[in-house]
Formats: structure tokens, C-alpha cells, sequence
């Protein structure tokens, strides 16, 4: 049970902490005539001056034609709500350093995108707060060439979860021994919540037993977690149709032949010793960004994370090929005990060569119990979790994030 309290407390599932309290329907309701829009990309008008020359008068004659090109609804979503999250993020810059708790219960945490009324289009939700007892949300939805909001959401202690083929995403709040799970529909501009379970486990735990809250897929068939966005990193809104292929199962990662990058086994293992430079990025938002360093900078004090100690050495290094171009992709991970019997995840990197660049994408506290040659890391719920998740990281050179996808035993 220590196992997953921990992984649920850093994953933001059903977080459990020290704070009290009994949870209220997820869509609390504000002035729902309120409407708030962002602006949507206006059309581009591209000039080009066209010369004609006449030969018998040897003179020449200057046109312009204009084309009108207009955007299409895909990029007028995704700069409307890239709009939201900058306002947001500027509004949270603007802090002063020693902000006070109020100040900082109406600043960004994160965000999520989420098809729940199933149009092809989704959802903005975001999270302001910077804890459990101050963390609540604001839903937004496309709707008629606007980004227009639609109703608060209570998001302590909770955790979103996709319904799969039918309009609806779920809302699960677990805290202190109580659980309740709701489920969330939205026709056009109404959001409509219907509560589908509710538990008290807590006697069951002070018995002994190694109980947990009913698995998600449990309630509804097929639901799975939704992990957050950094609201500094807009890049899975750029490529939110890439990860929904993947989660409707319309693209995958099925590569039969790998090989390493330059066909060499020891591709790798040449860059931990000949300490090969590398381009450290965070792939979550705990991690640091260093830049071009040497990989040894990699295992040094407070270098990948503020509180890293220092002589972090890799441990369980593994080969995976992530990105479906048929070359392995190399994942270790690093414990703070420095200790190679003691297994426990701390922090994992993903090298990867792009072009002539070899990356190096840091993640903080990694919970996955393994991960498949085509490239997905897997959460078996024995261990770490009261269900299985299955996630898939997406990058490109600096861009990168990491994303859920439906979990099939």
C-alpha cells in the first residue's frame, strides 16, 4: 500500500496528502452565460507583384495578385487555446517573487486536451493552483470559431480519464480513504456530471488489507489515465492528432527489424565512455534543461534535477525503438543510493540520436515496470498502481512530452 500512495501522489491520479476534506461534483458551477473567447488566427494575405513584358514596346507592366488562404479549423483551435495558456502564462510570470497563496491559487499548473464530447475537436482544461488544497480547473471548448468557456471544475485530488467511443471523460477524486468517481458529458455549451461510484476504504484498511480504489476501467470499460501538459510546452497541442492515432488504435509502433543507430550495438555504450556530448532536455516539468553538455554532466549534483546528489551512475539500461523508425532508442535509469542493487527509479534518460545530435530526455520518477521494443512503457498495477497505464513518449530534437495510450492486457 506505501508503494501506491507514493506512485499516485507523484502521477496526480488520485492523490493522497495531508489535507482534508470531502469532495464536490466536479463541475461547479460559475455564471455559465460567461463567456470568455480567444482569438482565432485571422487569414493571411500573401502579395505577389507579377511583371509582364511586352516585347514590340519593350515595356513592362507590374501586377499584384492577393490570395486569400484561410486557416484551417485544425489550426484555429490550437491557436485559440495556445492563446489561453500564454495569457495564463504571462499572467504567472508577472508574480512578484514572494507572491502571496491567494496570487498563486489563480496561476497555471497545467493543463489537458480531451475529445469529451467526441467531434474531433478537443477540450482545453486547465489547472491553476500550486497544491492539492488550492488546485481547481476551468473547461473550455471550440465552438463556432471560438474558444469559449464552459464551467469550473473541482480538481483537487483528482485525476481525468478518457471514455473511449462515447461523450464523456471522467473525473475521479481519491483522498484520505474516499473515493468518488464522476463522469462528464458535454453538449455544447452545458456540462452535465453523473456520479458513477463512490467508496470508503478505510475500515478495510485499518484491518490490514492491501486494498486500493476500483480501477477505472472497472467503472467504465475501457477508460484509461490522462496524463497533464507542462503549460510551458504547447508542442502535444501541435501534435494532439498524432497522439489520438495512437490511442484509437489507428496508428502503431509494429517495426519487426531494429538496429542500433550506425548499426553498432555499442553506439551507446561508446557515448557513456568516451563521455560523447549530449543535448539534455526536460521531458517532464521537474526535470532541468541543460543544454549541450558531456554526458558525464548527466550524473553530477543538482545538474538534471535541483536536488540530485551527485555520482549518479545508469542502472538497468534497456533498448527500446521509440519513435517507430526501426533504430533503438537507449533508456537507463539512475538511483540516488548509487547502490546497483538497489533498483529503485529515481530518474531515467532516453538517448536518442536525431540528425548528428544525440539527446538526452530526463524524466523524474519514472514508475514503468517495463517497456516493449516497439516503444511503450507499461505500469503493471501489482506494484506501483491500482491499474495499469501504458504511455508513449513523442519528441522531436527539443520538443518532446509524454502521453498516455489505452492500456491493453
Amino acid at each position: 500500500m506505501k508503494k501506491k500512495i507514493l506512485f499516485m501522489a507523484i502521477a496526480a491520479a488520485l492523490t493522497l496528502s495531508a489535507c482534508s476534506g470531502k469532495s464536490t461534483p466536479p463541475n461547479q458551477k460559475g455564471n455559465s452565460d460567461a463567456v470568455s473567447t480567444a482569438s482565432t488566427a485571422e487569414a493571411t494575405t500573401n502579395s505577389a507583384m507579377i511583371s509582364s513584358t511586352t516585347e514590340s514596346n519593350n515595356s513592362s507592366e507590374a501586377a499584384s495578385n492577393t490570395s486569400t488562404e484561410e486557416p484551417s479549423a485544425e489550426a484555429r483551435y490550437k491557436q485559440a487555446y495556445k492563446e489561453i495558456i500564454e495569457a495564463d502564462r504571462e499572467k504567472k510570470a508577472s508574480l512578484a517573487e514572494e507572491a502571496s497563496y491567494d496570487e498563486l491559487a489563480e496561476c497555471i499548473d497545467c493543463y489537458w486536451l480531451y475529445d469529451i464530447d467526441k467531434d474531433n475537436i478537443p477540450e482545453l482544461l486547465i489547472r491553476y493552483g500550486d497544491c492539492e488544497a488550492a488546485y481547481h480547473g476551468k473547461l473550455y471548448s471550440y465552438i463556432d470559431g471560438e474558444a469559449k468557456f464552459i464551467d469550473d471544475l473541482s480538481m483537487g485530488h483528482t485525476g481525468f480519464y478518457a471514455v473511449p467511443d462515447e461523450n464523456g471523460i471522467l473525473s475521479y477524486w481519491g483522498h484520505m480513504g474516499y473515493a468518488e468517481c464522476w463522469k462528464l458529458t458535454l453538449n455544447g455549451t452545458v456540462l452535465s456530471s453523473e456520479e458513477l461510484y463512490s467508496e470508503d476504504i478505510n475500515e478495510k484498511m485499518q484491518a490490514g488489507e492491501d486494498v486500493w480504489y476500483k480501477a477505472s476501467n472497472e467503472i467504465v470499460p475501457g477508460a484509461y489515465y490522462l496524463d497533464s501538459y507542462d503549460y510551458n510546452n504547447t508542442y502535444p497541442m501541435e501534435m494532439y492528432e498524432t497522439i489520438t492515432a495512437y490511442a484509437n488504435g489507428k496508428e502503431k509502433s509494429d517495426s519487426e527489424n531494429y538496429s542500433f543507430p550506425d548499426n553498432n550495438p555499442d553506439y551507446y555504450t561508446d557515448i557513456m565512455q568516451k563521455d560523447v556530448m549530449v543535448n539534455a532536455v526536460a521531458l517532464d516539468q521537474f526535470m532541468n534543461t541543460l543544454g549541450e553538455v558531456p554526458f558525464s554532466k548527466l550524473f553530477e549534483e543538482n545538474q538534471i534535477y535541483d536536488y540530485a546528489p551527485g555520482g549518479l551512475t545508469p542502472l538497468k539500461i534497456t533498448y527500446a525503438d521509440l519513435n517507430a523508425d526501426g533504430i533503438y532508442e537507449c533508456i537507463f535509469y539512475l538511483n540516488e543510493g548509487n547502490n546497483p542493487e538497489d533498483q529503485y527509479m529515481d530518474y531515467s534518460v532516453i538517448l536518442s540520436l536525431q540528425s548528428d545530435t544525440v539527446y538526452a530526455y530526463l524524466n523524474f520518477c519514472p514508475y514503468e515496470t517495463s517497456i516493449t521494443e516497439d516503444g511503450y512503457f507499461i505500469t503493471e498495477s501489482e506494484e506501483y498502481a491500482s491499474e495499469r497505464y501504458v504511455k508513449r513518449v513523442l519528441y522531436d530534437r527539443e520538443k518532446c512530452f509524454i502521453y498516455s495510450v489505452p492500456s491493453e492486457d
